[in-house]
């Protein structure tokens, strides 16, 4: 059994093999989005009055998602005729909000999501799966593609492959440490909180800390052939204990804030009062504005002898269950991911594209951090099971509130095994 499952590879051709055991709901009349040239064709072949005159679309709630999208639909409009209507809807709430919405007719024709809230999506009966030719998919990188596939079908057209690394300051530090000793004698160092001066910060979530976690051999599932097994939980086992202990020590030593959110620490680093922060690629062009040249990247200090793992996570355009234009729904998400808009995504964000001719030309020495660490990151789980994992946020406010790591993280896990054996029970 792998509990541990680290990637191995070079970016460019890791791959994955996921066979989810989970199957979705059969729902009558749900018929797979084919977004094909020659589906696009049948249509207008049938009659203009299947096109539609406008398409809808939830897009993240950023202002670069915003400025990436606006020029992706003017140019489909162009093409196509079709008006494209969006509204911004935060990642984390467009699951449960097309959920109500959907059914009255208020929802999307498309929407964004990463891999890991699949399995629900798809328990939940609110996507349809996206038809691809052997050629489309050949155009992505298997872990795309992997991250997407529920009970054999494809869900998703990839936007982007992405996990956290560090960003360092060059004015403040020579080079990034390379264990996790080092960064805490560096923070020791350079760490005067009274004036918001660190030398390390990481945000205290479970996305991030998890890197702590597994690194010490903690896991969320277990894993066997690529199957996940729900009942194996590794989040409070020695490993995990052991890694938030790690953590522990910057909080208990002062070297980390007890309060810190993701604003914080992106707005002091941007005013050059950290030494290096733990951040993903979405960060690369604002760091990059704030701080110049003195900004750079690296993979994760080393924990327990190796890279600390990170979470490695696909984010993709998906067809809603609910649309009456399922079919150029799809087209709309296979035109945004194409080669030019994929690099066009990639020029205005940042964010790596999942498609090897881009991944080919990429050489900004800013990006070595974001390539190395890939290939020691571990996707996230896809099964509907995954949702309630997000509630170790709850045992490491309370682990940064004084309580110790052994009592918060094991009355945690149990209250998601909970949640988890409830959901089967239904």
């Amino acid at each position: 059994m792998f509990k541990n499952k680290t990637l191995w590879g070079l970016l460019l051709i890791v791959s994955f093999v996921l066979l989810l055991a989970a199957c979705a709901p059969e729902r009558e009349g749900a018929e797979e989005a084919n977004g094909t040239d020659e589906s696009k064709n049948n249509s207008e072949e049938s009659g203009e009055s299947d096109k539609p005159e406008k398409l809808v679309v939830w897009i993240n709630d950023e202002d670069i998602a915003e400025d990436v999208s606006k020029q992706m639909f003017e140019k489909y409009t162009e093409e196509t005729g079709i008006e494209i209507e969006y509204k911004r809807v935060a990642i984390p709430d467009q699951v449960q909000e097309l959920a109500l919405a959907g059914p009255t007719g208020d929802g999307p024709d498309l929407f964004f999501q990463p891999q890991d809230s699949l399995g629900d999506i798809v328990a939940q009966g609110l996507a349809v799966p996206i038809e691809y030719t052997d050629e489309e998919k050949g155009q992505f990188t298997d872990v795309a593609m992997d991250a997407f596939t529920y009970d054999g079908d494809i869900y998703g057209a990839p936007v982007a492959i992405e996990t956290y690394f560090t960003f360092y300051n060059k004015s403040l530090i020579d080079e990034a440490p390379e264990t996790i000793e080092d960064v805490f004698n560096m923070s020791k160092e350079l760490t005067d909180a009274s004036k918001d001066q660190y030398g390390f910060l990481i945000s205290p979530e479970f996305y991030y800390l998890y890197s702590f976690m597994n690194a010490y051999g903690g896991y969320v599932f277990g894993e066997e052939n690529g199957v996940y097994d729900p009942t194996d939980i590794g989040l409070d086992n020695e490993g995990s204990i052991e890694g938030l202990n790690k953590y522990k020590e910057f909080i208990d030593a002062g070297l980390l804030p007890k309060t810190l959110t993701v604003d914080i620490l992106d707005g002091l680093f941007k005013e050059g009062k950290v030494g290096m922060v733990v951040s993903g690629p979405w960060n690369m062009p604002i760091y990059k504005e704030a701080l110049g040249e003195d900004v750079a990247t690296a993979p994760l200090p080393k924990m327990n002898g190796e890279v600390a793992p990170s979470f490695v996570g696909v984010k993709s355009w998906l067809v809603s269950y609910f649309s009456d234009n399922q079919e150029w729904a799809a087209d709309l998400a296979k035109f945004m991911t194409n080669d030019e808009n994929s690099q066009v995504y990639f020029d205005v964000t940042g964010e790596l594209p999942p498609r090897p001719e881009i991944l080919d030309a990429v050489n900004d020495p800013m990006y070595a951090g974001y390539t190395e660490q890939v290939p020691h990151g571990t996707l996230m789980p896809n099964i509907p099971e995954m949702s309630p994992v997000w509630d170790m946020d709850t045992a490491i406010e309370l682990i940064n509130n004084g309580a110790k790591v052994e009592e918060a993280v094991p009355e945690t896990v149990q209250s998601i095994k909970d949640k988890i054996a409830a959901s089967a029970s239904q």
